[in-house]
């Protein structure tokens, strides 16, 4: 089980609109969409059905013959390959579900068992596998112990990036699930961050 506080999750970008994926699995993917206002996603097609829910703001979604206008607390579903696009009216935050596609987390989903890594070893170890996470990707960690310090290290050295689900919680043996929800934040990727780059991020396609 995942669980997530969307408020708090909610990060805009000046130059383009910022995805964050909360879940990635087969067949279904969640995206946490803020958008400045007037920035555009794109008109692209998706695999399977696409659910948009307006968590904030206003925005234009064109996909059909007319535009449909959605505020806070609105729902529009598109159909299989309809092509679509995504205008924000003012600043906005979307949460977009995206089902019948196929997910891309199982590709680093093995464990990292913490057991037997001397401490100076520890946290180089895990954030060199953090790093290698593509967004949506995942891995699992094994300890002895609840790793709190970790996490709060890597959300110092990593704001925002990164997603713990606790799938056991002791005593003797804890295993957290990693997830990148957000892109590695240096000044070459936000360089390379084009809204045509970002599209494969919000549906995988």
């Amino acid at each position: 089980m995942q669980k997530h506080n969307l408020n708090v999750l909610i990060e805009y970008d000046d130059e383009t609109f910022s995805p964050k994926v909360l879940m990635d699995e087969p067949g279904y993917r969640m995206v946490l969409l803020s958008m400045r206002a007037w920035q555009r996603v794109p008109e692209h097609a998706s695999k399977g059905m696409v659910t948009v829910h307006v968590i904030l703001g206003h925005v234009t979604v064109f996909a059909g013959s007319s535009p449909d206008e959605l505020f806070a607390g609105e729902v529009i579903c598109i159909e299989d390959g309809v092509p679509h696009r995504i205008e924000a009216v003012e600043d906005s935050a979307l949460l977009v579900l995206s089902t019948g596609g196929t997910g891309s987390s199982m590709g680093h989903s093995e464990e990292l068992d913490l057991y037997q890594v001397p401490r100076p070893q520890l946290f180089p170890l895990v954030f060199k596998r953090f790093d290698a996470l593509a967004l949506g990707e995942s891995f699992v960690l094994t300890a002895d112990h609840n790793p709190v310090l970790l996490n709060r290290e890597l959300e110092n050295t990593r704001p925002g990036q990164a997603a713990w689900e606790h799938l056991n919680r002791g005593p003797d043996r804890y295993r957290i699930r990693i997830r990148r929800v957000a892109p590695l934040h240096t000044s070459d990727s936000q360089v390379a961050a084009r809204p045509e780059d970002l599209l494969q991020e919000i549906h995988n396609t």
